[in-house]
């Protein structure tokens, strides 16, 4: 056996060595970029078939009772505990109970942080799930990891319920979410503790509703960069939260108030449809904190119960309605709208929350461009600078923005010297969203939209604004009926 391991160990080293002379001889010329660009691709596979073997021999250890094997992965200082428990938590589930998902990390078809992910989100599917279904699952999934990275993977696993048993997918992802506020509310916790170095460590959890309120005051007390330039300092993004949470105690030992943002209060924006709304089943949306699996309709009704309800009339597949073209800067109902639709940062693979972005122009204003739904879109201060239209560059060399003519989902093109195919791009969110309408995006009330309303057709406006005034009074007033009589 030690003789085997050997002949493995120097077979492999020299598999290494030689990917490192072809990494020393891919020379400079203009092939030295795809030769570069393979390469690196390789490797990420070579990575992944690693990982899945040694996952593989973790189980297999766990298996034939080799506990010394287990315990040294435990022991190890390449890992932390934690680490090392969820290791061989995976290996075990990959091994037993996802097959699927272990072949396609085997083969390098998907990387050991998707697989992570997608396990994670099948761990929370309902028990009561047969094999067969389990399979289906795997399967759904593994269609889309070329196109979606971690983060989405795990909340398209966490819902792929909603494709193979519709029936019970509201009922069950009620009762999740209902156990896990409550496991939420039990495990919260603020630590403060010195570090002997002249600073304070925090650290500690929130329900996520407590969180996002944090987090929305944190955002808009948080001083901008340009802010410190008299100092010389390059904070980080970290680093300004830290100051803000500062700021923040600051105004409430003072008995002020907080400062206006995005003209307007700092808020916490949730959406749910009417159904949810009526009769309390379903999950509500949190915009901006894309790692969250949503509330529960209770929770939502708690917090709205000292919050200012703003109703929203969504048309079909929860595209906000247009609301205004005259005006050059956007309108707190606008930009209301922009969140509704974009959820942050919409620029491929940005993470920035709606707090932090601005609103941006497809087509400047002073090109002529409105100020309108179908003309903005949401992007932090640098994909800002990054797609705003330059007169003196050419159009090849710019980033291109667009909205997709049947979602409304913005698409971005990228210049010739990034792609040479130019070929379109669209943020994972949005890729998740239509896969998974609930995700991010609840559906809108069946039947929202008069028989032949177009919304963006200035013949029939004057009909529109009559009914959307209709449909608000009326939503308005249900609203006021369910939320305002029912405690939390």
């Amino acid at each position: 056996m030690v003789h085997m391991s050997e002949s493995v160990a120097d077979l492999v080293q020299r598999s290494i060595a030689a990917l490192w002379d072809a990494a020393g001889s891919l020379g400079a010329d203009d092939a030295a970029v795809e030769r570069l660009a393979g390469l690196v691709d390789a490797i990420g596979e070579f990575e992944a078939q690693l990982a899945g073997l040694r996952l593989h021999l973790l189980n297999e250890a766990r298996l034939s009772a080799a506990d010394r094997v287990t315990e040294t992965v435990r022991q190890s200082v390449r890992t932390s505990p934690a680490q090392a428990t969820a290791a061989l938590r995976l290996a075990q589930d990959l091994g037993e109970r996802f097959p699927l998902i272990a072949a396609a990390l085997n083969e390098g078809v998907i990387s050991l942080p998707q697989a992570e992910a997608i396990v994670t989100g099948l761990r929370k599917l309902p028990e009561h799930l047969t094999r067969a279904q389990l399979v289906e699952c795997q399967e759904l999934i593994l269609a889309h990891v070329d196109a979606l990275g971690p983060s989405e993977l795990r909340i398209l696993a966490t819902r792929l319920l909603e494709v193979i048993d519709p029936d019970r997918a509201d009922a069950d992802d009620a009762k999740r979410l209902a156990r896990e506020e409550r496991a939420a509310h039990r495990n919260r916790f603020l630590r403060l503790a010195p570090d002997h170095h002249g600073s304070m460590r925090i650290t500690g959890q929130l329900p996520v509703a407590d969180a996002a309120l944090l987090s929305a005051q944190l955002d808009a007390l948080m001083p901008p960069a340009t802010a410190y330039a008299h100092t010389g300092e390059h904070p980080t993004r970290d680093a300004r939260r830290a100051d803000a949470l500062v700021l923040l105690t600051q105004h409430a030992a003072g008995g002020g108030t907080l400062p206006s943002h995005g003209v307007d209060r700092p808020q916490v924006h949730l959406s749910l449809n009417f159904d949810t709304l009526v009769t309390g089943v379903g999950s509500v949306s949190v915009f901006g904190a894309a790692s969250f699996d949503g509330l529960s309709a209770s929770e939502a009704r708690r917090m709205a119960c000292d919050a200012g309800l703003i109703p929203m009339v969504l048309g079909t597949a929860s595209r906000p309605l247009d609301v205004g073209r005259t005006h050059r800067l956007f309108t707190p109902a606008l930009r209301a709208a922009l969140l509704q639709r974009d959820q942050g940062c919409v620029f491929p693979g940005c993470t920035a929350a709606p707090a932090a972005c601005e609103a941006h122009h497809i087509i400047p204003w002073w090109q002529g461009g409105a100020t309108c739904l179908a003309n903005g879109v949401l992007l932090c201060p640098h994909h800002h600078r990054l797609v705003e239209p330059d007169p003196l560059q050419s159009e090849e060399s710019q980033w291109r923005v667009h909205l997709d003519g049947v979602t409304g989902l913005p698409w971005f093109t990228p210049p010739r010297h990034i792609d040479p195919a130019r070929q379109p791009r669209q943020h994972q969110r949005h890729r998740l969203q239509q896969l998974t309408p609930h995700v991010g995006a609840p559906p809108c009330p069946p039947d929202p939209d008069p028989p032949g309303w177009d919304p963006l057709d200035p013949d029939t406006r004057d009909a529109r604004d009559k009914y959307a005034e209709h449909s608000l009074d009326e939503l308005i007033e249900r609203s006021a009926a369910i939320w305002g009589s029912q405690s939390p």
